[in-house]
């Protein structure tokens, strides 16, 4: 009798914590599946199905869901989902789970604002919301709940305005911010980012006037800002120990190019269509690990280096400049001399 009454207290603990870890952010789940209007790539969210249990992921081009020990979900990806005709607007349930980790949306036909919830959940370490039609500002991160752990923030890809949200500066490991390709104006405000090597990812959006000074002192992995308005100097970029991929493509910089320093950090820059003059430093020749350059479309001139890695780069590198020559150009010998400089007013 003892034996039987142990092995049934056994069988109920057990049965009972399957039902805890499967089940205890169901509703939630199948909150956010109607509020997207019952896709075809959801139909395995339903009732009692055991949604912790990785095997059981039976449609991981959609949806991946992992849970804690306790069966808590902490990881919710969402993928290539397009539900019925009506536009659904963004599943605020997501804010019912409260101890997500990582949530990326991608690919989702949905239509509306970020819910401000969103930067409420205070166990986030990766957000990425890319790719659907979402529209209205970037969410700020204000308040005691917001997550001081998030490290990446990736909300490229949709029709996001207004101005980046000085609040961002308040998060304290973000290592990787990626606006890209959204309507975003106003300016870029200084300090958004503060580990070593961040990534800041902020192409082709609408915003103008100068970057900050104080992105001279940081060290970035990948800096990248192509496709705006903005202008003025951006050589502090470049040093010794500086950026290891540069983009300022399509804007309207001005600044000379002489007195930089291409480090042999860098391995891809591109300053096309600028108006960025003087000559090319010789430290782009000798740039170790620099194999993506495009210099195209500036004001710049003289004689380009020799030597180094100038084997490598072809002459659209260098197109449509004021008067560059030298290969892979033509030889300097060939080239008219230039006109005399206009006399000062």
């Amino acid at each position: 009798m003892y034996t039987s009454s142990i092995f049934l207290l056994v069988l109920l603990l057990c049965c009972t914590s399957l039902v805890y870890s499967s089940g205890y952010d169901e509703n939630t789940l199948l909150k956010i599946k109607k509020q997207l209007g019952d896709p075809y790539g959801l139909g395995w969210w339903v009732k009692g199905f055991d949604y912790c249990n990785q095997s059981a992921n039976v449609a991981p081009e959609y949806s991946q869901i992992t849970c804690t020990s306790t069966g808590r979900v902490e990881s919710l990806m969402l993928h290539n989902l397009y539900g019925p005709a009506r536009s659904p607007l963004f599943p605020d349930g997501i804010c019912g789970l409260t101890y997500l980790v990582v949530l990326d949306v991608s690919e989702v036909n949905v239509f509306g604002s970020i819910p401000s919830c969103i930067t409420k959940l205070s166990h986030l370490v990766r957000l990425g919301i890319a790719k659907t039609y979402l529209s209205g500002p970037v969410p700020g991160f204000s308040g005691q709940t917001k997550p001081t752990n998030l490290t990446n923030i990736d909300l490229s890809g949709n029709q996001l305005s207004g101005t980046i949200p000085p609040s961002l500066f308040t998060l304290p490991k973000l290592d990787t911010l990626n606006l890209a390709s959204n309507n975003l104006t106003g300016t870029i405000p200084p300090g958004i980012l503060h580990t070593k090597n961040p990534a800041l990812l902020l192409t082709n959006n609408s915003l103008s006037g100068e970057l900050p000074k104080s992105y001279g002192s940081v060290e970035f992995s990948r800096i990248d800002v192509g496709g705006n308005q903005l202008g003025g100097d951006a050589s502090f970029l470049f040093g010794k120990q500086k950026a290891q991929y540069i983009v300022l493509a399509n804007n309207n910089f001005e600044f000379d190019l002489s007195y930089t320093e291409f480090s042999d950090n860098i391995y891809g820059v591109d300053l096309s269509h600028n108006k960025i003059y003087g000559k090319v430093p010789d430290s782009f020749a000798t740039a170790q690990n620099l194999w993506y350059p495009n210099l195209s479309f500036n004001g710049l001139c003289g004689e380009l280096p020799k030597g180094g890695n100038m084997w490598r780069f072809g002459p659209a590198v260098f197109a449509n400049n004021s008067c560059l020559c030298g290969p892979p150009l033509p030889p300097c010998s060939n080239r008219a001399p230039a006109p005399a400089p206009a006399p000062a007013s």
